[in-house]
Formats: C-alpha cells, structure tokens, sequence
C-alpha cells in the first residue's frame, strides 16, 4: 500500500551556487531499517500512510499482542487503543546517504522475544533514493546481536517498489521463485543491515570552470599617459588625480603675488 510518497525538496539558488552544489553531491537521502515479525510486530517503510514517516509510528515498534491490552498487563500503559497495538520506543538508527560508500541502519533496545516470534514475515532497507537514480546496493551484511549471520554480494531490489530503491532480505509474502527469504538467526538485543552504495558520485559538469571573458581585461593596466610628464611636455594632457596640478597652479599663484610684490618696491 502506497499512497502517499515523500518528495524531496529542491533548493533553488544562484546559478554559480547550484552548479558548486551539484558538483559537491549536496544531495542527502535517507536508509532506514523495516521489519515485521511473525506476530506482526514491526516498522513499515517511510511511505506508507498509517504507520510512516508523516506519522508519531514511524519511530516507535509496534507489537500487536493479539490486539488485546491484556495480553502483556505489565505493559498496559504502552497500549494505544487508536491502533489497538502496543507501542514502544526502541533506538533506530537511519542513514544519511550523501555520498558512495558504506551504511548502517539498525534497531536496538527492544525486547525482541516479547511478542514470541522467532523469525520475520518482512526484513528490508527502504530509501528515498529514486529507483532511476542509477545507485545501487551491493555486499549486504545482517548482523544479529554483533554478529554478522548473512551476506549479500547483490541483494534483492523489492520490484514492487516503483520509486525508491528498497531492498528486501525476508519477504514471505513474496510469491517470486527466485526469491529467498532469510531465514537465519533471529536477534536478543540488536537488529544491524551493513551495505554498500554505489553510483552517487556526482561528476564536476564543465560549466563550472571560470569562463574567460571573467579574466581581468588587457585595458585595465595603466595606460602609459598617466605618467607624470617630463619638463617640455606642457602640451599633454594632465591624466593624473589632479592633485600635482593644484599644487603647481597654488606655486604659480604664489610666484605672481611675490613678483607683484617686488615691483611695488622697486617704484
């Protein structure tokens, strides 16, 4: 059941920016561990409507116990009668995928034997990461308990899933022959999946480099006829701040006034 989809949101910026972004792999995607047991306790992936990541479920474990608040009475305050399930609080730890590389998910703090299931009916990784991305999954490792119990040189890609890229390690629901559900050792304290992500390494496009028109321009060097001029040149024009111009009309002023002071004593 699929009805609501996440969709990650765009960051708009400046050009520059945006193509320096793309060129860093600013986008981030999500891992998470998913998991139903044989007495229906589980985590459902993201996207699904009622118990996903738009929900207060989605980091909680549920454990149906026969739908009865009866059944464990020394958890009856855990019980939620809008879902007539109990609801507990373990630590999950999701992926941030940013890059290529190597990822762990994980459940830990649960009571796994609580609801007396020995196997799972579901055991996957769901992401965000679009199924036409061109990523892959590959070396999957399932550690129980600090063990690691299966591996995985290319684990199953869920086909039902047309979105994101969801891998699937148990799925008894699964009517595919060639599908092999694990079926191995069924965890006491902690529930870790280890994989690895390829094909997210984003490439610099060229666009990037600085363009040439951009370089400092040939005109912007001093011109030559800024010079101060040599003794003879008067007939050039003063290109200068104007500055040494002031000064020299301030000592001809000078120059005039003391002329006009010596004429004046020699009458």
């Amino acid at each position: 059941m699929k009805i609501a989809k996440l969709v990650a949101a765009g960051v708009v910026s400046t050009a520059v920016v945006a193509s320096l972004a793309v060129a860093a792999g600013a986008e981030t995607y999500k891992g998470y561990i998913g998991f139903q047991t044989a007495a229906y306790s589980f985590r459902n992936a993201f996207y699904e409507p009622t118990y996903g990541i738009e929900t207060d479920y989605f980091d909680k474990a549920i454990v149906w116990g026969g739908n009865d608040p009866e059944t464990y009475p020394e958890f009856e305050d855990n019980f939620d009668y809008d879902i007539t399930g109990y609801v507990f609080t373990p630590t999950y730890v999701d992926a941030d995928i940013d890059k290529d590389g190597t990822y762990t998910v994980a459940v830990k703090d649960f009571d796994w034997s609580l609801d007396k299931a020995t196997g799972f009916n579901l055991l996957f990784v769901d992401t965000n990461i679009p199924i036409d991305s061109g990523a892959t999954i590959t070396d999957a490792s399932i550690i129980v308990d600090g063990q690691t119990v299966e591996t995985y040189a290319v684990p199953k890609i869920d086909p039902d899933d047309k979105d994101y890229v969801h891998v699937m390690f148990a799925n008894i629901w699964n009517k595919d022959e060639d599908f092999e559900s694990y079926t191995g050792a069924y965890p006491t304290q902690s529930l870790e999946i280890q994989f690895t992500v390829t094909g997210l390494a984003a490439e610099e496009p060229a666009d990037t480099e600085a363009p040439a028109d951009t370089e400092a321009p040939a005109d912007t060097e001093a011109p030559a006829e800024t010079e101060a001029p040599t003794t003879g040149e008067s007939t050039k024009p003063n290109t200068n701040t104007g500055v040494e111009g002031i000064a020299v009309v301030a000592g001809v002023a000078v120059l005039a006034t003391g002329a006009v002071i010596i004429s004046k004593k020699r009458k």
